[in-house]
């Protein structure tokens, strides 16, 4: 979405946009065949043409990623998991395109892709990592992601799209001047959040209300646990309320869940897990919330604050990431530390106690969406940056 809202704000900024992206429909295909992935190689939408490079699946790809890690430029970053193989984009980047700026987005391959271009054509670049290690003060190994060239990467770019002032620390120790680094974030557009009906969604969940939502990839990182664990403890202390965890559930969640025969046990109809969830039902779902959780050290942004927020809920993030930021603790909703069980299940605790908190928390947040985090407002930030950068440029 990222991505996609950049290159329309482009057209209104005068520019023209061509997107470069991968066949996956999710995640899962990146990396092997168990995933879904896009027939359609390419596509024009709203103006904006679409280009889809297909991921190929070698075989034996743990020893073939082992190999080019060793043999390959930057070879260390671009080839560990969830990097794919899209040998197509490569070639097609090897060939002048008539682009006057790259904007390469999120992952290694993505931003080496990008880097390779501009340097053989002398074209400008802009590097949009989404780099997260957790805490400010309790940092987690980045998984390899600045073991090969994406320092030099990013000292190279024209300038470096962070989400969040943690990030941006991280880009001013590794030399890259302040002047170089433009913060970003992500945004929503509120007029798609207008018709949630949460009637709807306690219909389609099966329940009645409180609710208590997480909406994410559920895994260990993203603090699935640790909700799972404190809506336990105040199950047991009496509390009402129906747990729901929406969106995939990752190996690691599955394999707690079934490793603890006592959990279904406890919670009974009190837990729901609904796997995938479509964009209606997703906004639904946010509108049959009571309280919204993301205690997550994996999420670079979190989307889902914004979302909680324009639906008018309150948030309960973590100190991650770019949550720090954008929430005010006790004002639009709270901050706990990843792990930290007590201080989640009394934050849950304060809110199922004080619904007019809750209320007053999702309406500060949802001002601040209108003032600050449209995808308007966040696309003008980038196109003044670019245009302060490279003023001549008319293709980005």
């Amino acid at each position: 979405r990222y991505v996609l809202e950049h290159a329309l704000a482009g057209n209104r900024w005068g520019h023209e946009s061509v997107i470069g992206t991968t066949d996956a429909w999710d995640m899962s295909w990146l990396v092997s065949r168990s995933g879904l992935h896009i027939q359609r190689k390419m596509d024009i939408w709203n103006g904006i043409e679409i280009v889809r490079f297909p991921v190929l699946h070698p075989p034996v790809q743990n020893v073939f990623r082992a190999v080019l890690r060793r043999i390959s430029k930057c070879g260390p970053d671009r080839y560990y998991y969830p990097n794919p193989f899209i040998p197509s984009l490569h070639r097609w980047l090897s060939i002048e395109r008539g682009f006057d700026f790259l904007h390469a987005n999120a992952m290694p391959f993505m931003l080496y892709e990008g880097w390779r271009y501009s340097e053989k054509f002398g074209k400008g670049l802009v590097s949009v990592p989404h780099a997260n290690v957790g805490e400010k003060y309790r940092r987690v190994k980045a998984l390899h992601y600045f073991s090969g060239c994406q320092k030099r990467i990013l000292q190279n770019s024209s300038f470096v799209a962070a989400q969040s002032q943690f990030e941006k620390g991280l880009y001013t120790e590794m030399g890259i001047p302040e002047e170089r680094i433009h913060i970003s974030g992500s945004g929503i557009d509120p007029s798609e959040f207008a018709g949630g009906s949460g009637e709807r969604g306690l219909k389609q969940l099966g329940v009645k209300g409180p609710v208590i939502l997480s909406l994410t990839a559920h895994s260990l990182d993203r603090g699935t646990v640790h909700i799972i664990e404190a809506c336990r403890i105040l199950l047991k202390k009496g509390r009402d309320f129906t747990l729901v965890l929406a969106g995939p559930v990752l190996q690691d969640v599955e394999d707690y869940i079934d490793s603890d025969k006592k959990l279904t046990e406890e919670f009974g109809d009190k837990l729901v897990l609904t796997g995938y969830v479509s964009r209606e039902d997703r906004i639904d779902l946010l509108s049959a919330a009571d309280i919204v959780l993301l205690p997550s050290r994996l999420d670079c942004f979190g989307i889902v604050v914004l979302e909680a927020w324009v639906s008018g809920k309150p948030i309960i993030g973590c100190w991650s990431g770019a949550m720090p930021d954008i929430i005010s603790d006790g004002n639009n909703g709270f901050l706990v530390s990843w792990g930290d069980i007590a201080s989640l299940k009394n934050r849950i605790e304060i809110l199922l106690d004080n619904r007019a908190l809750g209320i007053g928390m999702g309406e500060n947040g949802r001002k601040k969406v209108l003032q600050r985090w449209t995808w308007e407002k966040i696309t003008d930030r980038f196109y003044r940056r670019l245009s302060q950068c490279c003023p001549e440029v008319s293709r980005p």
